[in-house]
C-alpha cells in the first residue's frame, strides 16, 4: 500500500505531503483545484515520462517520492533483488528528480536506478483505472490477462510463455542458419581451396630462415670453392705451411741431439704440425662437400618464392601461416557440420513445438472455463450496478500458428463480448458500451477479481463520471467492498461515492504571496460532512445541507 507521497515544485504544488490509509482513499476537490497533479506524480513514480514543464515556476526541479508497504507483496521483494536494488524490511522508497537542466534521476530504496528497472519494479503495484485507461479493456491481450488472474493460471501462463520463447529461439536460429545456406557452401569453398594451396605447400616451421641460409651458401659456392683450395695449396702445397713445418721439425730435431733445452720447442712444432695437417684435411673434406649442382639452387629459389606469395596472402610470418591453417581446418569442420546442426535444430524444434501447443491448449481450456464463471461473475455485478439486462460473455479460439502467437496470447484469441439490452446479441465491447456502461463494466471486472491478490494499490480516476444518483452509491460501494482486499484511491466529484470513505482528502487551490498553490488536505469528521455537502451542490453550508451529508455518510455505514 502507499503510505506517503511527499511532492515538491511540481505544477501548483510547492510542498505537500500526502499520507494514505489502508482501505478507501477519497480525493476530492473542485474542477481545476489540481486532482490531476497529484495523479501525474503519481504516474512519475509509477514510471511516466518526465517533462521539464511539470516543474514549478522559479524552482530548478520537481521532486515525487513515494513510501510503499511492502509486507504483503512477496513477490516485489523478490523482484528488487533480481534487479539488485536491496530491501531489507518491508518499505519501499521511490524517490524522482525531475530537473530543468535534463538530468532526472530516479532512486530505489536509496540506490540510484534506471527507467527500465522502476518500471520493472512498479508492474501490478498499482492498478491505474481512470478514464483514458479504460480503453485497454478493448485490447484482446488485457482481455487475456484478466482471465488469466481470474483463474488463478498466471503459473502456467508464465510456464507457457517461457516454452514459446525457447521454442521461438529455437526457430529464429534454425532460419537464421537455413538463410546462411548459400552463403556457406560459397565459404566452405573459398576455404577448401586455401587449405588446400596450405597443404600443397607442407610448410614447416623456420624453414624460409634456413632456405634463405642456403640460398646464400649455393649461391657463393665458386668463391668458396676457389678460397678452400688456396687455403688447401696454402697449408699442404709444394711450399705449403706442412713442408714447412716438417722442415722445421727436422731441424729442431737435430738440435735435441745437441741441446736437450729445446725439447719444448719441438713439442711446440709437433703439435702445430699436427693442427696444420687437421686443417688442410678439413680444406680439402670442405671443396669435396661442396654442392655444385645449379638444380637445388633454383629449388631453393622456388620453394623461397612460393613462401613469399603465401606470406603476401596470409601473413606476414611462416607461424602466422601455420596458424592460419589451422584454424582453417576449424571453420571448415563447423561449415562442414552446420547441415548436422539444421537437422538437429529441426528435430528439437518439433520436439519444443509439440509441448509448446500442449501447454497453450491446457492454457487455452482452463481460460475458457476461467471465462464462464468471469463471465457469470461481472453480469452479476453489473445487475447491482442498475444494469439489469447486461450480460457479458467472451469469445475464445485457438490458433496453433505459433507465428501469430505474438505477446502473451500463447494461441488463444481473445475478444469480450457485452449485451446491454434485453433481446440483443452480445457484440464487441467497443462496438456497444457508453462511456458510463464501461466505467461501470471495469469496475464490475475490478470488484470481481479483487479477492485475487497480486495487485498492490488501486487508482480509479473519476471512474464514476457521469454517473448520479443510486447508481453512484452503489458504484461508492463496490468501491469499498474492492477496498476491502486492496488499498483504494479514488479521484471523483460524486457525495454519493466519496461518502464510503475511510480516509477523505481534500485537494483545492489557494493563493499565496501572489502565487497559486495547490493544497492537500486530510479532512478530520466535521470537514468531510462539510466537502460531502458541498459536493451535493450547495452553495451554503445551510443546517439542511449538512443534514443531507451527515445522512448520506450515515447511509453509507449502515
Amino acid at each position: 500500500m502507499i503510505q506517503t507521497i511527499k511532492i515538491r515544485n511540481f505544477a501548483l504544488i510547492e510542498n505537500a505531503e500526502i499520507p494514505f490509509e489502508r482501505g478507501l482513499n477519497i480525493l476530492s476537490g473542485e474542477t481545476g483545484a489540481g486532482k490531476s497533479i497529484v495523479l501525474e506524480a503519481i504516474s512519475l513514480l509509477l514510471g511516466g515520462r518526465a517533462n521539464s514543464e511539470t516543474i514549478r515556476s522559479g524552482a530548478d526541479e520537481a521532486v515525487v517520492e513515494g513510501y510503499f508497504d511492502i509486507e504483503q507483496l512477496p513477490w516485489l521483494k523478490v523482484r528488487l533483488q533480481e534487479i539488485g536494488i536491496e530491501c531489507d524490511g518491508n518499505e519501499l522508497l521511490i524517490k524522482r528528480t525531475v530537473s530543468k537542466s535534463g538530468k532526472n534521476r530516479i532512486f530505489l530504496n536509496g540506490q540510484l536506478a534506471t527507467l527500465n528497472m522502476l518500471s520493472t519494479v512498479c508492474e501490478d503495484l498499482i492498478d491505474l483505472c481512470g478514464q483514458h485507461e479504460h480503453q485497454s479493456l478493448f485490447k484482446s491481450v488485457v482481455q487475456i490477462a484478466l482471465l488469466d488472474r481470474f483463474s488463478g493460471i498466471e503459473d502456467l501462463q508464465k510456464k507457457a510463455s517461457t516454452q514459446y520463447r525457447k521454442t521461438v529461439t529455437l526457430l529464429e536460429e534454425w532460419e537464421s542458419l537455413k538463410k546462411k545456406e548459400e552463403e556457406r557452401v560459397q565459404r566452405l569453398a573459398f576455404l577448401q581451396f586455401q587449405l588446400e594451396e596450405l597443404e600443397a605447400a607442407a610448410l614447416v616451421p623456420g624453414e624460409d630462415e634456413s632456405l634463405a641460409t642456403e640460398k646464400r651458401l649455393l649461391q657463393s659456392v665458386g668463391q668458396r670453392m676457389s678460397l678452400a683450395s688456396q687455403v688447401h695449396d696454402a697449408l699442404d702445397g709444394e711450399e705449403g705451411a706442412l713442408n714447412a713445418l716438417r722442415i722445421a721439425l727436422s731441424k729442431v730435431k737435430s738440435l735435441c741431439q745437441m741441446d736437450e733445452g729445446v725439447e719444448s720447442l719441438q713439442s711446440s712444432i709437433e703439435r702445430a704440425l699436427a693442427e696444420v695437417e687437421d686443417a688442410a684435411h678439413a680444406s680439402r673434406a670442405y671443396t669435396s662437400r661442396a654442392d655444385l649442382s645449379p638444380h637445388r639452387l633454383e629449388q631453393v629459389q622456388e620453394r623461397l618464392s612460393l613462401i613469399t606469395n603465401l606470406k603476401r596472402k596470409y601473413g606476414n610470418l611462416l607461424d602466422e601461416i601455420i596458424a592460419y591453417q589451422a584454424k582453417l581446418r576449424e571453420e571448415i569442420d563447423l561449415l562442414t557440420h552446420l547441415s548436422t546442426r539444421l537437422d538437429s535444430l529441426e528435430n528439437e524444434y518439433g520436439e519444443e513445438r509439440k509441448l509448446a501447443l500442449k501447454l497453450a491448449k491446457d492454457l487455452f481450456e482452463k481460460r475458457k472455463k476461467g471465462a464462464e464463471g468471469l463471465s457469470k461473475a461481472v453480469s452479476k455485478e453489473l445487475k447491482e450496478l442498475r444494469m439489469q439486462d447486461a450480460e457479458v460473455g467472451f469469445s475464445l479460439v485457438f490458433s496453433d500458428d505459433l507465428a501469430s502467437w505474438g505477446g502473451e496470447s500463447l494461441g488463444t484469441g481473445a475478444e469480450l463480448l457485452v449485451r446491454t439490452n434485453l433481446g440483443e446479441e452480445k457484440k464487441p465491447i467497443q462496438k456497444i458500451v457508453s462511456g458510463g456502461e464501461l466505467s461501470r463494466l471495469m469496475l464490475a471486472i475490478r470488484r470481481v477479481i479483487a479477492d485475487k491478490g497480486g495487485i498492490g494499490v488501486y487508482l480509479f480516476d473519476e471512474i464514476d463520471a457521469g454517473l448520479g444518483g443510486q447508481t453512484a452509491f452503489t458504484v461508492g460501494k463496490k468501491l469499498k467492498s474492492v477496498a476491502g482486499y486492496n488499498q483504494v484511491l479514488c479521484i471523483t466529484h460524486v457525495p454519493q461515492v466519496a461518502c464510503f470513505a475511510d480516509h477523505h482528502l481534500s485537494i483545492s487551490k489557494q493563493s499565496s504571496k501572489g502565487r497559486t498553490v495547490t493544497e492537500v488536505r486530510c479532512l478530520s469528521d466535521a470537514e468531510r460532512r462539510d466537502e460531502i455537502a458541498r459536493m451535493l451542490g450547495s452553495e451554503k453550508l445551510t443546517p439542511a445541507a449538512l443534514k443531507n451529508a451527515k445522512d448520506l455518510i450515515e447511509s453509507a455505514r449502515a
